[in-house]
């Protein structure tokens, strides 16, 4: 299953490749330097594009990220009754997830943008199914950016955000156990659970060139708001991260970007109660050949601990994100 998801998400991304270079191969090997420097740049450099981490620059762009991932040797806690375990659980999880995000440039300084987003996590089989169920999210985000501070090879920018989440929780493991307890089905014992959470917060995005071929992108973000935990009271939540990158074109004449970095979650795609936060491994393939284009292959390690969980959920993701320029 997760190599068929890897295949086709690979071959995807080398169709819409070879759509959007169709016009010309001689052009897809050794595009014009002119042709390029015009968004996301600093001293010459052509920033590739990460969903998780963004970009400072105040420009009008419409951005889509569509992902599958699956987990990496997945062990899910043992059923125990009378501290006595009965048996162990197996099966994997697959993740989804489909982003769109629209940015519009109000002034030179002043950019407004919106976000939408939806995601899921489903269990491989009865196992993986029982114990993690069906999860999903959906949502958007609205936020103003404003331009902070930006000179030749630097660049700073701050916006202020709206954050509105909805999740749909199947929990199986939970209704099983309520109905065994109970010995019926009651009123507040629910096999489907809905919630919304809002939060707000301010983001602070910062790019550096070091020179044409090589920069640098990050961000930290500070929110505040409602949890996943309905028991829980509001509080803050914080999320960083940066990634370095490469644009071979400038100085090799070769139309491909390659980006790698680390970024911090305060809670994973899903709702779920967890005992530490995700921590992201970032890998990028870009095609770089094209003014108004942004197109790349995401690859994403993700590992955080769900509550009741001995080991880390560890999973790889990755997904087509392409940031289309007017």
């Amino acid at each position: 299953m997760k190599k068929n998801i890897l295949l086709k998400t690979a071959l995807t991304f080398s169709v819409l490749l070879i759509i959007c270079t169709q016009n010309s191969f001689g052009k897809f090997l050794f595009p014009p330097n002119d042709s390029l420097y015009e968004h996301e740049t600093l001293k010459g450099h052509k920033f590739i594009v990460n969903s998780n981490i963004g970009t400072p620059f105040i420009q009008t762009f419409l951005q889509s990220r569509l992902g599958a991932g699956q987990t990496v040797n997945l062990k899910i806690p043992s059923v125990k009754i009378d501290s006595q375990e009965v048996f162990q659980l197996r099966g994997d999880l697959i993740y989804t997830n489909l982003e769109i995000e629209y940015q519009q440039m109000i002034k030179d300084w002043m950019a407004f943008r919106v976000k939408f987003l939806v995601a899921g996590k489903l269990g491989t089989k009865p196992g993986a199914l029982i114990s993690e169920g069906v999860n999903a999210a959906t949502g958007y985000e609205i936020g103003w950016l404003f331009k902070l501070y930006q000179n030749k090879e630097f660049a700073l920018s701050g916006s202020f955000d709206l954050f509105n989440r909805s999740y749909t929780i199947i929990d199986l493991n939970k209704f099983i156990q309520g109905v065994i307890d109970s010995g019926r089905i009651t009123q507040t014992n629910k096999l489907v659970n809905s919630l919304t959470t809002v939060r707000a917060g301010g983001t602070l995005r910062f790019a550096y060139a070091f020179n044409k071929t090589f920069g640098f992108t990050g961000n930290v973000n500070a929110q505040f708001g409602e949890s996943v935990d309905l028991t829980d009271i509001n509080k803050w939540y914080f999320e960083y991260g940066g990634i370095f990158d490469a644009d071979l074109l400038p100085v090799q004449n070769v139309p491909l970007g390659f980006a790698l970095g680390f970024y911090h979650n305060s809670l994973p795609l899903t709702s779920e109660q967890i005992q530490s936060e995700p921590n992201n491994f970032l890998f990028g393939i870009n095609y770089t050949g094209k003014q108004d284009l942004n197109l790349g292959l995401e690859i994403n390690y993700q590992f955080y601990k769900p509550n009741n969980f001995d080991e880390d959920i560890k999973f790889v993701n990755m997904a087509l994100n392409m940031r289309y320029f007017f």
